[in-house]
């Protein structure tokens, strides 16, 4: 054998070696990206999780929209279940943003802070927590939700329903 032929089979064994290389790297990035999609998953998932019906917080929610005195730790409940909802929506604005949740997924989630906030007690809080976070995630909030507000009504309405199934459960109706 020659050097011609020993070198030509180096080269095959090269680009085999590539081959399988670039292969093993196409396995290990769409199992990554698995991870990535089922993360971001999750994440809507605990979103949803926080905003959940949650007796206790509904009644401070409630109590706070009808101007009653909350005490110091109802307050400091109501700021802090807010924070870690508005985290978790500030969590999925990051994945929308690298494109681990489409952004039609994130907009249907958008509603659900564009509603939230349509209550006075939830822009006081905004307005008090907002500089701690990314101020990015805080233009996106002024311009996406901020701006374009719901109408106070659907509010209204919605957390009289709420406690009206609250009020019919303290009864013992069902």
């Amino acid at each position: 054998m020659d050097w011609n032929a020993l070198g030509a089979i180096g080269e095959l064994v090269g680009a085999v070696a590539v081959l399988i290389t670039v292969g093993y790297l196409a396995v290990q990035i769409r199992q990554n990206t698995r991870a990535l999609e089922s993360s971001a998953l999750n994440s809507l998932r605990d979103v949803h999780v926080l905003t959940e019906n949650n007796e206790h917080y509904n009644s401070l929610i409630l109590k706070s929209l009808r101007n009653d005195v909350l005490t110091a730790e109802e307050r400091l409940q109501m700021v802090e279940r807010f924070y870690t909802i508005m985290k978790g929506f500030e969590v999925l604005w990051l994945q929308q943003r690298i494109g681990a949740i489409s952004h039609d997924q994130f907009d249907q989630h958008l509603d659900i802070v564009r509603w939230a906030l349509t209550a006075p007690v939830s822009r006081r809080m905004w307005a008090e927590l907002e500089s701690i976070f990314a101020p990015e995630f805080q233009s996106a909030i002024q311009s996406k939700v901020l701006a374009a507000d719901a109408p106070a009504s659907q509010m209204v309405t919605a957390m009289a329903a709420i406690d009206g199934r609250m009020v019919r459960t303290h009864e013992g109706s069902p």
